[in-house]
């Protein structure tokens, strides 16, 4: 005998449970390999997202705190990177009490300087120079220190550049 005639042979009460079953079985599997893994990808997708936002939020902080604003804004309102060398050598230098040590600069090119302090105190020009990397994106290629005519203090010859973006 066939399931099908099987399935007519049946009374009329068992046949309409035969079907309820199957129903409610072709419900729970479209529920459980259908519906299911897209609610639980879409629950995981939405908790990813939410760590990815909570790391941005952290390095924005970190660079609010060294003085870049998210779209590579420093402090001063210009865009790091657009601003002159020899402008940016000259502000900063003064800006950090360093100006009177500075004896000489001279541009290479669009994206490197060559300066000279003398007798310039180490921990002011140390500082100074973090303060560029971390801001401007400028950081030293090449320097040399010799002591200067006090304690804590040195005639520097450093050669800065702009990282390329």
């Amino acid at each position: 005998m066939t399931p099908a005639e099987r399935f007519a042979s049946l009374a009329p009460r068992e046949r309409v449970l035969i079907l309820i079953a199957a129903a409610l079985a072709a419900v729970a599997l479209l529920v459980f390999l259908g519906i299911r893994p897209l609610v639980l990808g879409q629950r995981k997708a939405l908790e990813d997202l939410a760590g990815q936002r909570a790391v941005l939020a952290d390095i924005e902080r970190v660079a609010a705190r060294f003085g870049v604003r998210p779209g590579g804004e420093s402090p001063a309102g210009t865009a790091a990177g657009t601003e002159s060398l020899v402008v940016l050598v000259d502000r900063s230098t003064r800006a950090a009490g360093l100006g009177a040590y500075l004896k000489r600069n001279e541009p290479e090119g669009n994206t490197g300087i060559r300066l000279r302090f003398e007798d310039v105190p180490f921990d002011g020009l140390i500082s100074w120079l973090a303060d560029l990397q971390a801001t401007q994106g400028v950081g030293v290629v090449a320097a040399t220190a010799d002591p200067g005519q006090e304690p804590g203090r040195v005639t520097a010859n450093i050669q800065l550049a702009r990282a390329a973006r």
